[in-house]
């Protein structure tokens, strides 16, 4: 997991030949004009969720590399392995969490009290070899 500046996500072009696809939608704005769904621009598969935070959030698991952006409220996000949680990152909007396949996180939660929350999940394809 690795958790940076939105302003930041071009210094992590070579991590992956999707990122700078990525990087033109969310520089063209298309998640914080998009409805809830699931959409694809230019090959490039995302989601957009708006959700309220719960205090026990969700257990998911990454189904390929993912790009999470918090455009609009908060929530706590964690790296988790077995019942163990190894990272958790307070994520708000100007933040962005790159997951890798396989990864097992939780979302979707706050400490206290529910917030709204609209999130894009960019889901990056498997590189060409």
């Amino acid at each position: 997991m690795l958790v940076d500046l939105l302003d930041n996500l071009e210094w992590y072009r070579a991590l992956h030949p999707a990122m700078q696809g990525v990087i033109t939608i969310m520089d063209r704005s298309l998640p914080y004009d998009d409805k809830a769904g699931t959409y694809t621009v230019d090959g490039i598969s995302y989601q957009v969720m708006e959700y309220e935070s719960s205090v026990t959030g969700a257990l998911d698991e990454a189904s390929g590399n993912q790009v999470h952006i918090l455009l609009e409220g908060e929530e706590i996000l964690s790296l988790q392995r077995e019942a163990l949680v190894e990272v958790v990152t307070q994520c708000t909007t100007g933040l962005f969490v790159l997951l890798r396949k396989g990864e097992r996180f939780r979302h979707k939660q706050s400490r206290t009290m529910q917030n709204k929350v609209k999130k894009v999940v960019f889901t990056l394809p498997d590189p060409a070899s």
